[in-house]
Order: C-alpha cells, then sequence, then structure tokens
C-alpha cells in the first residue's frame, strides 16, 4: 500500500524493483514542480529501507537547497555531504539511499562533485535527484541517471485526494483547475490554511486588469516597499517571499481564464515577471510596475 496519490505505473515499476532488489544506481525524478515527487521519493526509500513513514532512518539523507546557507542553492558542501554518508556502511546492512530535492539548484561546482560520485556507484547506494527543470542539470549528470518522469495526476484522481479534505465541490474544482492538479501544491495550499490568502490575491489581480495606471502603480509601491535598513533583511527576505507568492497565485489563476489574445499577453508577461521576482540582482519593483503598466 501507498499513501501518496496517483501514479500508479511508476508504483507498480518500482514494486517490481523492490522485488527483485534489482535497483539502478541514481534515478532522475522529473515532471511539475510540487506533483508529488519528493513524497514519492522519501516513501520509495522509507519501502526500500523497510522504515515507516515518518520516520528517521540512519540509511536515508536528504539533501534540500532551503537548507544551505544561503537557501535557494546546493553548494559543493552538500554534495560532500552526501558522498561522506554514502561512504559508510549502511546500518544493519542493505542500502543506504541520498535524495536530493530541486537538483538543479545545485551550483555547477556541486554537479561536477555528484557526477564523481555517479561515476563510481556503490552497489549499496542509491541517489534519487528531484527536479522541475532537469534542462538545467549537466547533460552528463542527466545521462547518468533513469530518468521518471512524473505525469500530472488526473483531475479525477485530484478530486478523490480532495475528498476527505472537508471543502465544498466548487472549492475542490477550483483547487484543481488553479494548480493545474499538482497535488503537493494543493496539500501546502490547505495545511497552511491559506486558501483565503489565494483567493485574496486573485481578486487584486482581477481589481488590478481594470484598474487605471495610477492605480497599478500605486500597488506596485506598496507591494515592493521593502524597508532598506540593513537590520531588516529578515524582514525584507519574508516580504520578497510573500510577493513572489502573490506572483504565483496571479499567475496559476490566469491559466484558468479562456484563452484570448489579452489573457494570453498577460500570462507571458506574468511568466517573465515570476522568473524576475526570483533574481535577487533584478529590480522587482521596476519589473512589477512595467509588468502592470503593459496589462
Amino acid at each position: 500500500m501507498w499513501n501518496i496519490v496517483g501514479f500508479d505505473k511508476i508504483k507498480v515499476f518500482f514494486e517490481k524493483m523492490i522485488s527483485s532488489g534489482d535497483f539502478n544506481h541514481a534515478y532522475l525524478f522529473s515532471g511539475q514542480e510540487m506533483i508529488g515527487k519528493r513524497s514519492f521519493a522519501l516513501e520509495l526509500a522509507g519501502k526500500i529501507l523497510n522504515a515507516p513513514a515518518g520516520s528517521v532512518s540512519p540509511n536515508r539523507f536528504i539533501l534540500d537547497p532551503q537548507d544551505s546557507e544561503s537557501g535557494k542553492t546546493i553548494g559543493i558542501e552538500g554534495v560532500r555531504n552526501i558522498k561522506n554518508f554514502l561512504g559508510l556502511s549502511a546500518f544493519g546492512g542493505g542500502k543506504k539511499i541520498a535524495v536530493i530535492n530541486d537538483a538543479h539548484l545545485m551550483t555547477h561546482e556541486a554537479q561536477n562533485a555528484l557526477l564523481k560520485i555517479l561515476e563510481e556507484p556503490s552497489p549499496s547506494s542509491m541517489i534519487i535527484l528531484i527536479s522541475a527543470n532537469p534542462a538545467e542539470l549537466l547533460p552528463t549528470v542527466v545521462s547518468r541517471c533513469q530518468e521518471i518522469r512524473f505525469p500530472t495526476p488526473k483531475p479525477e484522481i485530484v478530486i478523490k485526494f480532495l475528498s476527505d479534505a472537508k471543502i465544498s465541490a466548487n472549492q475542490a474544482d477550483f483547487l484543481v483547475r488553479l494548480t493545474n492538479g499538482r497535488i503537493g501544491f494543493i496539500k501546502s495550499i490547505l495545511e497552511e490554511k491559506n486558501s483565503g490568502e489565494v483567493k485574496m490575491a486573485i481578486e487584486e489581480f482581477t481589481g488590478l486588469m481594470t484598474s487605471d495606471i495610477n492605480s497599478r502603480l500605486m500597488t506596485a509601491q506598496k507591494l515592493v516597499n521593502f524597508p532598506l535598513n540593513s537590520k531588516d533583511e529578515h524582514e525584507v527576505a519574508k516580504k520578497k517571499a510573500e510577493l513572489q507568492k502573490k506572483i504565483l497565485y496571479w499567475l496559476l489563476f490566469m491559466r484558468t481564464k479562456p484563452k484570448d489574445a489579452r489573457s494570453a499577453k498577460i500570462l507571458k508577461g506574468l511568466l517573465a515577471l515570476h522568473y524576475k521576482s526570483t533574481q535577487p540582482q533584478l529590480n522587482q519593483r521596476l519589473a512589477l510596475e512595467s509588468f502592470l503598466v503593459n496589462i
């Protein structure tokens, strides 16, 4: 039995691997962000290591960019930690499994260090890379992994998942359309109880689409009014994260709208704005003002 919903063909594939014990030394789990790749990887690791869901296993290592010093990338030190982990004998025998989440956020230096590990695999080790952007990985890294592509779950599977969420059928349908069926994203919305935040962001954006330019520029000024005092770095980071999340909600909302010339233009602009909002070297206020002026 699996706890994760969907991905039946992938489940069957790995069930056969578990039965035979004939695993590849490295896998690349690719697919949309937040559709359940990480959850699947952790549950799979638990099954292989015979560790119940949610338990801590000395034979499992998870490397995540949010745990790094920058919180945004995976540096060479993280990969060295994996090398040290895999270099030790498995506790109680069996396998050791390293999971690298958002593997595309590894630095070039870190990817080259990982490549050396992949080139000399240990029979008792397994590495699982998880990425929504595998094209950003070195081709030599990708070529040494067996890629498993995770499809977006069908709407009926997601609706079934939401049957225990105590929300209305209309709310469930809206979440499916908003997130394009990404169960991980839906779970984060429900667990953080921020469905009201999503609704407010969408109402704000629909208002912006019909307001005049002055109102849009005033909104941009309000949204990117970050304190400049260096002592407020944590608050600045928090506000930037909130803006990125709001832009993401706008982007997902526009994907639910009927496709016409204006919607296509706005969607294209939001895609560019979402990317720029994640780049620290770019002026976020200027990017937001430019987008709002042109919608």
